[in-house]
């Protein structure tokens, strides 16, 4: 449990250095996972990112919106599992930022494929 966890705090320090994510909760005590959101509009959105992990790495780090009263917030999700070692870690930090930077030249998805996107905390 104590490696999962600093892999996760590993993560967290990794995202929050590229200057594109805010933490969610990284003071409080949680299971070794972390929750992140993009800081500001850029042209893209947690939803697409998610597609572009998986679509080109592989990565399934879903993206959801909050519960009613808070919908318009998404959020993308990175648990830790006992098999995601610190050489894992590096890697998904890396693809996340070669995954922004690709949605920074082609833009986040069409309206009509957005339309497709399924959103909610069920998802």
């Amino acid at each position: 449990m104590q490696n999962m966890q600093q892999n996760a705090r590993l993560l967290a320090e990794k995202l929050q250095d590229m200057g594109r994510f805010e933490l969610i909760g990284p003071d409080e005590e949680q299971l070794p996972l972390v929750a992140f959101r993009l800081t500001h509009d850029q042209g893209f959105d947690e939803f697409d990112i998610a597609w572009q992990l998986a679509a080109e790495r592989n990565w399934m780090v879903p993206a959801y919106t909050l519960p009613p009263n808070a919908e318009d917030i998404s959020i993308m999700r990175a648990l830790v599992k006992e098999t995601l070692t610190r050489e894992h870690v590096d890697t998904l930090a890396r693809d996340i930022q070669e995954a922004c930077t690709t949605l920074d030249k082609k833009g986040g998805a069409h309206p009509a494929e957005r339309r497709k996107i399924v959103t909610g905390s069920g998802h």
